[in-house]
């Protein structure tokens, strides 16, 4: 994931502008076949602090993430940032309050 040229000019334009990054990417997952929804936290210094797998895919009506992505496992601590702690979460993660309310 980190020796990808995407990722490799995301890790240089953080460190030349000591700016932290937070993107989004699709990598493969492990085992094979289908990918990782990934947030992936870069920090000031161009190093990967952290990074965080989509634990609840969007399967709704005929729309199914699962087919093509695998879903995390793990709830990712939060990373400490020059602007306080800052969680690592995507999209739909965010809607079921109910089922993950440890991430609030």
């Amino acid at each position: 994931m980190d020796t990808s040229s995407f990722m490799l000019g995301l890790r240089k334009a953080a460190k030349e502008s000591s700016i932290a990054i937070n993107v989004g990417i699709h990598v493969p997952a492990v085992g094979g076949g289908k990918l990782a929804n990934r947030s992936c936290w870069i920090n000031e210094k161009g190093d990967i602090d952290s990074y965080y797998d989509k634990l609840h895919l969007f399967d709704y009506g005929t729309l199914r993430e699962s087919n093509s992505v695998e879903g995390g496992k793990v709830i990712v601590p939060p990373v400490d940032t020059v602007v306080g702690r800052v969680g690592l979460t995507i999209c739909f993660d965010v809607r079921p309050l109910i089922i993950l309310p440890e991430l609030y």
